[in-house]
């Protein structure tokens, strides 16, 4: 049990690949019962025919207790408790390890079968289901996640010493007092686990290393920080969190210096010249000259702030295979970012991509 990212797959996946250096063949199937209804994870009985379907969870029982070999096998349910499907399962998990259909089938859990279940808390699991379970808690409030992935990437970075030397300083220096005050006192508009933020910033500081000769370390550094980790601030319940994100980052860190108009949202880093630019410099384009008056104003699209930005890095995240996600209302715009973003790394028109 733990939060997302705290390393639960990585947990039983090391041990299940222990036990086949021991000799041991261990079996696994990964199941989310969230994704089916209780008949479907467990077989019902049609009423019209008295026929008997079986289900999703019925089935791999059985088939696994089947083989001859007393191999470990494992059934993983990766996916959050609730009543409708774990109370179904406590025939299981006591001590006749049976699994009781609306047959009237009996399925036995043998000695080689476990089941191990994969979720993030006990929020709606009742006693009988928490009595029953061997539970393993594990945390990532130290930030040992996030801290081993940064040194294994960083020891996998194509670049020399000294660059992957000044990057493990970067990040000692900006992020673990940077995820610890935003933890606290912002909101992003999607939850976000913190591993899933320094992933975000280990690749898009790749594809921006590998891509382009960079002097200034610490601006690219200080641009994907803020991008990934306070990008997905919004206005919500009554504060606009991204501008207390932005009055907060130039108020703590002073080494890279932000104009003081408007927030650190409104400013990309000059990879060559190593400084602070305004995103409308990054629009080339001549839009009064494309504009074609006789099509509706619905066939263009006219660059801002956010388009710009937002096109920049997607860009850097498909670069690297990295999947940007893009949050918004209604009419954001977001699906004509995604058009021109195909429209410019594609060639294709609009058009005719969607086909």
């Amino acid at each position: 049990m733990g939060p997302p990212g705290a390393g639960k797959s990585s947990t039983w996946k090391m041990l299940a690949k222990a036990q086949d250096k021991d000799g041991k063949k261990t079996t696994v199937v990964d199941l989310n019962p969230k994704v089916t209804s209780t008949n479907e994870l467990y077989g019902v009985v049609l009423l019209a025919t008295r026929e008997w379907k079986d289900g999703l969870l019925s089935k791999t029982l059985r088939t696994l207790g089947q083989f001859t070999d007393t191999n470990p096998k494992w059934v993983i349910l990766d996916g959050d408790l609730d009543a409708n499907w774990i109370e179904s399962m406590n025939s299981v998990m006591d001590d006749n390890k049976l699994l009781t259909l609306a047959s009237n089938e009996r399925i036995p859990l043998k000695p080689h079968m476990k089941m191990i279940f994969e979720i993030r808390d006990l929020r709606f699991a009742t006693p009988a289901t928490v009595s029953r379970a061997g539970i393993l808690y594990i945390s990532d409030s130290s930030g040992t996640q996030w801290r081993s992935y940064v040194k294994s990437w960083i020891n996998q970075l194509k670049t020399d010493d000294q660059k992957k030397g000044d990057l493990q300083q970067l990040f000692d220096k900006y992020v673990p007092e940077t995820l610890f005050h935003c933890a606290k006192s912002f909101k992003h508009v999607v939850p976000q686990a913190e591993i899933c933020m320094v992933m975000s910033m280990c690749k898009l500081l790749q594809n921006i290393i590998y891509h382009n000769e960079v002097k200034g370390l610490e601006y690219i550094f200080v641009f994907a920080c803020i991008w990934c980790i306070g990008g997905g601030y919004i206005e919500k319940e009554g504060k606009d969190f991204k501008k207390e994100f932005s009055n907060w980052w130039k108020e703590k860190w002073k080494v890279i210096k932000f104009p003081g108009k408007g927030t650190v949202f409104d400013y990309y880093v000059d990879i060559e010249n190593s400084k602070l630019d305004d995103w409308n410099k990054m629009s080339t384009s001549d839009i009064v000259s494309s504009i074609d008056t006789s099509k509706s104003i619905s066939s263009y699209t006219i660059p801002t702030v956010d388009t710009i930005s937002a096109s920049y890095l997607m860009r850097q995240f498909i670069q690297i295979n990295h999947c940007p996600i893009l949050v918004g209302l209604a009419g954001c715009g977001k699906t004509q970012i995604i058009k021109g973003l195909l429209t410019e790394l594609t060639g294709v028109p609009n058009s005719d991509y969607l086909q």
